[in-house]
């Protein structure tokens, strides 16, 4: 009760000077509370906006190595640092990010990109409410790396040329290089060629009779369902469909491969085997072949004018060794001779 009496005793002055204390408190309080949630404006604006820039530079990353990873594959890199800045600023909102190109090795290429303001050569990424509290910009990155390689394992069409054949079409600088890389620069040559599997078909100089099939095989392998062979070089070792004719799962094949580009298993030695009634190859890798033409057993033919002529008994694939370079899933490259068959992937 005395303090009661001691509170009534202030009168209302003092009750104004109580009150005009709280209110001071207040002010700060919320001066205070104002700072925290400017900070936390600063993080959901600020940090959405580093977040969506980041995902913007991955995925500028993730495209310029691809496609630089795509050129090499294709037997030259070309101008990879002006490659890189086009994917990269490409795949930026604003147009504008900072890409730096290098090799780690000679198979993979590693793209750095970087936030830049648009039209701006320097790197960093302006920020909005985080100024309140004097962070003016951000340094923000990304990087990829992406690799190629010629291809060791495949599904493929279910028929085999010899490495011979291909090496007979190659430049003389390419056959060098790739006699002693295992690999060459550029396309082979765009000759039309008639590459017959048939009992008279003539030997390219200095390949075996018959350009390396040996009796009991013509080139065509051991078919799974939809005319296709899954092989591995590393295993190396596939049999062969005996005689010269389709195999029966190949029957709707012809027209679905002319004007396309397949990979064809590459064979260094052949092996009759049965007393002629199989072969036995050795696969050494993939090729790359467009195909213009054919002519198969049963009147099955679709022939090209400019290839060599194909009458009479012949039986042949028509087309050209190119370079074939892909980023499907399903492929396998290892240490194996590329015959310009490449996959490309990223690493990371």
């Amino acid at each position: 009760m005395r303090r009661l009496g001691v509170l009534h005793g202030l009168g209302q002055d003092g009750q104004k000077k109580l009150e005009g204390g709280e209110h001071g408190a207040a002010s700060v309080i919320v001066a205070m509370v104002l700072v925290v949630l400017l900070g936390f404006a600063a993080l959901a604006v600020d940090v959405g906006a580093m977040y969506a820039e980041k995902a913007q530079l991955q995925n500028g990353a993730d495209s310029a190595a691809l496609a630089v990873a795509e050129q090499c594959a294709h037997g030259s890199c070309g101008d990879s640092t002006d490659t890189g800045n086009q994917f990269a600023d490409s795949n930026a909102n604003d147009g504008t990010s900072g890409a730096t190109v290098t090799f780690p090795d000679s198979t993979t290429v590693r793209v750095v990109t970087k936030a830049r303001a648009a039209g701006s050569t320097t790197d960093g990424f302006g920020l909005f409410f985080a100024r309140v509290i004097g962070i003016d910009n951000t340094q923000i990155g990304a990087t990829a790396e992406a690799s190629w390689g010629a291809v060791s394992g495949a599904t493929t069409l279910p028929w085999t040329v010899s490495d011979c054949v291909f090496k007979a079409n190659l430049s003389a600088s390419q056959l060098s290089d790739f006699n002693s890389t295992g690999t060459f620069s550029g396309d082979p040559l765009p000759n039309h060629l008639t590459l017959r599997y048939d009992e008279n078909a003539p030997a390219y100089p200095g390949c075996a009779a018959q350009n390396g099939y040996a009796p009991g095989g013509f080139g065509w392998l051991d078919a799974g369902s939809g005319c296709s062979a899954t092989i591995d070089a590393g295993t190396a070792i596939v049999g062969s469909k005996p005689g010269i004719s389709l195999p029966n799962v190949c029957s709707a094949m012809p027209s679905t491969i002319i004007g396309t580009t397949v990979l064809v298993p590459v064979f260094s030695s052949a092996v009759s085997l049965n007393n002629g009634n199989n072969t036995k190859y050795t696969i050494v890798g993939f090729l790359a072949f467009k195909v213009t033409g054919y002519k198969f057993s049963g009147s099955i033919q679709d022939l090209d004018p400019l290839a060599p002529s194909c009458t009479g008994n012949c039986r042949a694939i028509q087309g050209y060794f190119t370079r074939f370079v892909s980023l499907a899933e399903g492929l396998k490259t290892s240490n194996v001779p590329n015959y310009g068959g490449s996959e490309v992937f990223l690493k990371n």
